[in-house]
């Protein structure tokens, strides 16, 4: 039986990282369809590496972001306001677009260019 023990909301670079930390720790126990299609999946769609994951998070929530508005924001990486408004909807009951903007600004300088790791 599995135990949670915590839950939070965290970027897919990130989850990535303690996906890759736990597979380790497992051994060949690591080696199964699920384990591999799961991390697969966080390879192909991380924006950026958990580093710049975890100081974007910390940056976009000093702005006023929730985690998760900040977790989907770090997913998903919109390069304009417009993007970045369509994809945060009315969460948390909506937010400013200056606030929007300078997360989009956030995003740009710490997973624009950054390739996955």
């Amino acid at each position: 039986m599995v135990e949670i023990i915590e839950s939070r909301h965290v970027p897919i670079p990130v989850a990535k990282e303690i996906l890759e930390k736990l597979k380790e720790s497992m051994g060949e126990e690591a080696d199964n369809p699920l384990i591999n299609n799961v991390y697969e999946y966080l390879s192909r769609f991380s924006k950026c590496g958990p580093d710049a994951a975890r100081e974007a998070m910390e940056k976009l929530r000093e702005i006023g972001f929730s985690d998760f508005a900040a977790a989907m924001l770090v997913n998903l990486v919109p390069r304009e306001l417009e993007e970045a408004k369509a994809l945060l909807g009315n969460i948390d009951g909506g937010y400013e677009d200056e606030k929007i903007e300078k997360a989009v600004e956030v995003l740009a300088s710490l997973c624009g260019g950054e390739e996955q790791s």
